[in-house]
């Protein structure tokens, strides 16, 4: 008897834990551009989340806080343990890495100069917008796909493919759903961004 409770308890976790599919609307197209609309002018948020980065047969795992105000964005990665990594700070004039000896790198292209001191690709540009479920603005998309709720599958900018795997659920219906993991990939480099909490100004 008690074991038949166990598995019924086990049965009744799983399906409170499983992905509900979305809730299909009449005009998908439509729906997407009224994402647009409200996501692509938001720009008062903050992220707080984790990144997996996997090139070849190198991994690398921290935690990822991203505030973002205007052209303004403070981008702060952790290592294990909490140990700093990187912290990125930067508006439209430009942007400063401060790396975990502390010193201090300055270029215009935040996605170059994580490159070029870090060594790995990271499109803080394009991620910007990409972790709200909209393209950048100023970049071709090349192509997306959505779901039947309107929002994006996949969309394909700037060499990179972006992948949407799941998107938070509010009760608040008039807010667009925000993504609550994805995966982007350019040639053999794959990234993956999990959102543990979403902060978003009215």
């Amino acid at each position: 008897m008690m074991r038949l409770i166990t598995i019924c308890l086990a049965a009744a976790l799983l399906a409170a834990c499983a992905v509900r599919p979305p809730e299909p609307v009449e005009d998908v197209e439509r729906t997407w551009q009224q994402r647009l609309e409200v996501l692509s002018a938001r720009d008062d948020w903050v992220l707080a989340g984790r990144v997996a980065v996997a090139v070849d047969d190198e991994r690398w795992n921290a935690n990822l806080r991203w505030r973002q105000e205007g052209e303004t964005y403070d981008i702060q990665i952790y290592g294990p343990f909490g140990r700093h990594a990187a912290r990125l700070r930067g508006d439209a004039s430009g942007v400063t890495l401060t790396d975990s000896e502390g010193r201090n790198h300055h270029a215009r292209d935040a996605d170059q100069l994580v490159y070029d001191t870090l060594g790995w690709r990271l499109p803080v540009n394009g991620l910007r917008h990409w972790v709200l479920g909209v393209p950048a603005p100023g970049g071709s998309l090349e192509a997306y796909a959505l779901d039947p709720a309107g929002r994006p599958e996949q969309l394909a900018q700037s060499g990179w493919t972006v992948r949407y795997q799941r998107y938070q659920r509010y009760s608040d219906e008039s807010r667009p759903p925000l993504p609550d993991r994805m995966t982007l990939e350019f040639d053999d480099i794959r990234v993956r961004v999990l959102m543990d909490d979403w902060q978003m100004n009215p």
